[in-house]
């Protein structure tokens, strides 16, 4: 990207809640999730990656009505030092890192909680190489993970059989909270499987992971595919993109990946991996070009740069 400009995806975000007692434990809604998340000091909204290497952190926070904006950044040990140069001039200049230094990124996410609270919410994340949607989700999960050791009581649940424990008390058991992100799919996706050609989808499965088929263990299962086409030749349609939807929503149980390999209509081969309970691809995520700026951008911020936040909000939708 260019200095005045910034990539920004659209993401739904919504909290699924797991137990090691109980299958279906009840979830709880975004703005539950937050407030938890409130709970650790923002100095402490720290995640180690890659072995230490990386560390993600929440440098600022804001809370303002229906919506929340955060700067995540990572720091990363690992990069090379980067080099500057002038080539006419044959001057080349490297910004060497200090011991214990990483090369600091950041991101802006705009979070438009939603007014009824059984909704997902509406996420705008600014985009940055090696600091994406999944690293995002990643370090606000950290953050959910060790609310639950200041407030135990709110990541415990009512056993539904009713039930007493040894002491007299109503029976609970723990549940663990986690964000889960879905991106909104472009019209790019849906125009590129409806006007093109499909050659081949694949529905694939890691239910079975790693189990022995050779006597002595040495070769394991990875996955399970299926193979599928389309009968494009003798009835073509033009509503691939919904029915492929519908064949996910109703695979997803029984194959969690999804790979289409197509045609667009100007000719260029395209391979997308999704998954079946989501539906889009990084490619395919609806995003939305920030330009105009009059000043150039960093590619980390301490705080939030309020004119990135402020046309950000603009994207969002008038109410949630």
């Amino acid at each position: 990207m260019k200095k005045t400009e910034r990539l920004v995806f659209y993401y739904d975000l919504s909290i699924v809640a797991e137990s090691r007692t109980f299958k279906a434990p009840k979830p709880i809604s975004v703005r539950k999730a937050f407030e938890l998340m409130e709970h650790v000091p923002i100095e402490q909204r720290i995640k180690l990656m890659s072995k230490g290497r990386e560390e993600l952190y929440v440098s600022d926070w804001k809370w303002d009505g229906d919506i929340i904006s955060i700067l995540v950044n990572k720091s990363d040990k690992g990069m090379s030092d980067p080099v500057f140069t002038i080539p006419k001039e044959k001057k080349r200049r490297t910004a060497e890192k200090l011991d214990q230094e990483g090369q600091d990124f950041s991101v802006h996410v705009v979070v438009q909680l939603p007014q009824d609270e059984l909704h997902p919410a509406l996420v705008l994340v600014e985009y940055c190489t090696g600091l994406g949607i999944f690293v995002v989700q990643k370090g606000l999960n950290q953050i959910l993970h060790d609310a639950k050791s200041l407030v135990p009581q709110d990541f415990e649940q009512f056993h539904p059989d009713g039930a007493d424990d040894d002491n007299g008390r109503p029976k609970k058991y723990n549940v663990v909270f986690k964000c889960e992100f879905d991106g909104h799919i472009s019209d790019d996706l849906k125009y590129d499987l409806d006007n093109g050609k499909i050659q081949s989808i694949e529905l694939i499965t890691e239910k079975e992971k790693y189990t022995n088929i050779d006597e002595d263990g040495y070769i394991q299962e990875k996955c399970k595919t299926l193979v599928l086409t389309l009968k494009d030749q003798d009835k073509p349609v033009r509503d691939k993109f919904n029915r492929l939807k519908v064949l996910f929503t109703n695979k997803k149980d029984d194959y969690s990946r999804a790979r289409i390999k197509f045609k667009t209509p100007t000719g260029v081969d395209r391979t997308v991996e999704m998954d079946t309970n989501d539906a889009s691809a990084q490619g395919y995520v609806k995003k939305e070009k920030l330009d105009d700026f009059q000043f150039d951008l960093k590619s980390s911020y301490e705080k939030f740069c309020e004119v990135i936040l402020e046309k950000m909000k603009a994207l969002l939708k008038p109410e949630a």
